[in-house]
């Protein structure tokens, strides 16, 4: 019976979310005017206001060709403190910043990636901390099942890429797969926002903090002079050393590039998963209420509340599948930065003494 309830729960659960993003005056957040002060936070005035902009411009005395100046210094100015990219409303924007003070609401808009970010560390936090409190050899919940799966599974490709040594880098390139993963997962969650959907402030960041990890490390296994060494192409012969001069300026643009690449990759594919589902959201309350004009009075209060087609529906699953990619993606990359940086002579040392270890505590046993 309890099973039972669980999967009602479950399904009641996935409807009430379909119908929330699906509706009007709680899915979208328009378009480029969500915060104009003209429209408020009527979702039926900025979908009209929008497409109203992206009409031809309006002319004055009845004169083809005369264009308002002032309708247009004023669509210049919106354009430039509003984006023309929709997306849904979120716990932030939608549902506190409207009932705050215009100030507090700004700070809270302007730092909206930071306080996600924050949430999902907190959740993360909560509960590891919590699981660790209750781990069993003999009897594993099923939550400390599914984190053992997790790591140990990252653990075993970790081992495969860098070899041995991998026990050293687990902690931070398992982490930095967790954190991106559920934050980019919280962009499909209703209400939710994915912090990994903006470049400045997330993203970006990741990419900088893996690149001076990895420098971190092939400076610690390098050296200075082997570090320098290997930027030159580990030259060895004397046509090598002529190619240096070369090749030198080329990995240290490579070594520049890679963070931007990270960055980019994972914030292009999460932005426009989440613009594809608040597009769909939109399409499907304007289908709605398109449909709903042929029985309803033009005008009536009831198209507030009409919910839409939820043509976002299949684009969730796609949007678990991506959000998963893009976190392997990130850390595969970032574990092959790694390995490319350490020297082979230790992973075949380190091989060894683990080696040897191992076979020192099979005799003791």
């Amino acid at each position: 019976m309890r099973n039972i309830s669980v999967k009602r729960s479950a399904i009641a659960t996935l409807y009430i979310s379909v119908l929330l993003l699906a509706s009007g005056p709680l899915a979208t957040q328009a378009l480029a005017h969500g915060k104009d002060g003209h429209h408020g936070d009527d979702p039926q005035a900025q979908i009209e206001q929008a497409a109203a902009n992206h009409a031809e411009p309006n002319t004055s005395n009845d004169e083809p060709g005369h264009v308002d100046a002032g309708a247009a210094v004023h669509g210049e100015e919106h354009a430039e403190k509003h984006s023309s990219t929709p997306h849904l409303y979120n716990l932030i924007s939608g549902w506190i910043a409207p009932y705050v003070p215009a100030a507090v609401a700004d700070n809270l808009t302007a730092f909206i990636d930071p306080i996600y970010s924050l949430t999902v560390i907190g959740f993360l936090c909560f509960f590891f901390v919590t699981l660790s409190r209750k781990l069993s050899h003999r009897d594993p919940s099923r939550s400390q099942a599914a984190a053992e799966i997790l790591i140990g599974g990252l653990y075993n490709m970790f081992l495969a890429i860098i070899g041995p040594t991998a026990r050293r880098y687990t902690p931070f390139l398992g982490t930095l797969f967790i954190f991106i993963l559920f934050n980019n997962l919280m962009g499909i969650l209703p209400l939710g926002h994915a912090a990994t959907s903006n470049f400045s402030t997330t993203t970006f960041a990741l990419g900088v903090m893996t690149f001076f990890y990895v420098q971190g490390i092939a400076l610690k296994e390098n050296g200075i002079l082997g570090y320098l060494h290997h930027m030159a192409g580990s030259p060895k012969t004397g046509m090598d050393w002529g190619f240096s001069i070369l090749l030198f300026p080329l990995h240290l643009i490579g070594e520049l590039i890679k963070p931007v690449s990270l960055a980019l990759r994972l914030f292009g594919n999460i932005f426009g998963e989440d613009t594809l589902v608040a597009t769909m959201v939109i399409l499907g309350y304007l289908i709605s209420k398109g449909l709903g004009g042929i029985f309803l009075p033009e005008g009536s209060a009831v198209f507030g509340f009409l919910p839409g087609v939820p043509l976002q529906l299949p684009f969730y699953f796609l949007g678990l599948l991506s959000s998963t990619i893009q976190a392997l993606v990130f850390t595969l990359l970032a574990t092959v930065y790694i390995a490319l940086w350490l020297p082979h002579g230790d992973h075949d040392h380190d091989h060894d003494h683990d080696h040897g270890q191992d076979q020192q505590e099979a005799h003791g046993h």
